[in-house]
């Protein structure tokens, strides 16, 4: 059982054996290995001059969606009264002059009265404006009477105006205006439709919950519909940012999550205040909402352009950093470096804008630089 092992070890010394003898290297060898060293880590450096170039200029910050405030629906209750039905639910999709809820008003019912009274007004005041008339005409009465008589007329007109309007803003059509005044009509039920269509996105109302009209400067949102088509984008830009704004610029979102899917539009609106927590001002485009992916109070980052500019730029293997530091090897005279310390703008890739520091007619060693500044000091 022992044989094979120690048949194997005796193998493995003879082989150190015949490496060893041959180790030593032959002349022909020797120069051969060393010339292989070199030849694999030369770089010869490049002496390249700085070039102009035409870039998108652009702000980077963050933002907000929000609804489309221009195709947005706030239903309110139109009358003070109790809810009696509720037809529709968050997330449906309506069409203008859909149902929403039914109130039943006292409202509507003092309303249909005071309009089949300013009716009846109405009716007896030209009445007695046109007997007024024909008696003046027959030197009977004054004509101080008859002026009173035909202000009286006036008056009972303008309140069953005003009386019908009142009927028209509480959703009672003017089809309905002759059963008022006959006094047919005393249905106090008031049926809430949708002004435009949308998405229904809020509801705050249930069946059996009052609801009041006019006793607060901001009323409760029943309903609120919106049109989901687009979105508002409203981004936050700093002070120092503000003067680059300018309208119809392109303006293009991106989700967090998927930075891959823009949504692009432009400025349409800049505000005129800056927020005094943040400090910033507010920057708003309109986007598409390409299958409802944008929901509103999403956080999007975003890009705003500001035009183009012509910028210097050299290779970013050129630029070297020490510390707080950065410089590039100017190529001066033959066989001559300096050392020049510059002021870099925007990354642009493969290159990198040059704010100070260098002019078109320097030249800067490129490639192949970082073997070369250890002997610049």
């Amino acid at each position: 059982m022992t044989e094979a092992p120690t048949r194997l070890l005796v193998l493995a010394l003879l082989t150190l054996g015949v490496v060893g003898c041959g180790s030593p290297a032959t002349p022909e060898a020797r120069p051969q290995r060393a010339a292989e060293g070199p030849a694999a880590s030369s770089v010869t450096p490049a002496v390249v001059s700085p070039e102009y170039r035409t870039r998108q200029r652009t702000i980077e910050t963050t933002g907000k969606v929000q609804f489309n405030e221009e195709s947005l629906v706030r239903v309110h209750a139109p009358a003070t009264g109790r809810v009696v039905e509720v037809f529709a639910r968050p997330g449906d999709v309506v069409e203008p002059g859909a149902r929403l809820f039914v109130i039943d008003s006292a409202d509507l019912g003092a309303a249909k009265a005071d309009y089949a009274k300013a009716v009846a007004d109405v009716e007896r005041s030209a009445a007695a404006a046109r007997l007024s008339r024909e008696l003046y005409d027959a030197q009977a009465v004054a004509q101080k009477e008859l002026r009173e008589a035909e202000n009286d007329a006036r008056k009972a007109g303008a309140e069953r105006e005003r009386a019908a309007s009142r009927l028209q803003t509480l959703g009672v059509s003017p089809q309905q205006f002759g059963d008022i005044a006959a006094r047919a009509d005393a249905d106090t039920t008031i049926v809430v439709k949708a002004s435009r269509g949308g998405v229904v996105v809020e509801r705050n109302v249930a069946p059996g919950q009052v609801v009041a009209y006019g006793q607060s400067d901001t009323p409760v949102n029943l309903f609120v519909i919106a049109d989901l088509s687009t979105m508002w984008v409203v981004a936050d830009v700093y002070e120092p940012d503000v003067p680059k704004l300018r309208r119809d610029e392109p303006m293009v979102a991106t989700l967090r999550c998927c930075p891959g899917e823009r949504y692009g539009g432009r400025v349409s609106y800049i505000s005129d205040a800056v927020d005094k927590e943040t400090r910033t001002v507010k920057v708003r485009s309109i986007v598409a909402n390409r299958g409802r992916t944008l929901k509103a109070e999403m956080f999007v980052n975003v890009a705003i352009s500001t035009g183009t500019a012509r910028v210097l730029t050299i290779p970013q293997s050129a630029v070297h950093r020490e510390g707080s530091e950065t410089y590039v090897l100017l190529a001066k005279a033959k066989d001559q470096l300096e050392r020049r310390p510059v002021t870099l703008g925007d990354d642009l890739g493969d290159a990198v804008e040059v704010a100070s520091g260098l002019g078109v007619d320097d030249r800067v060693v490129g490639t192949g630089s970082i073997l070369l500044k250890g002997t610049v000091r």
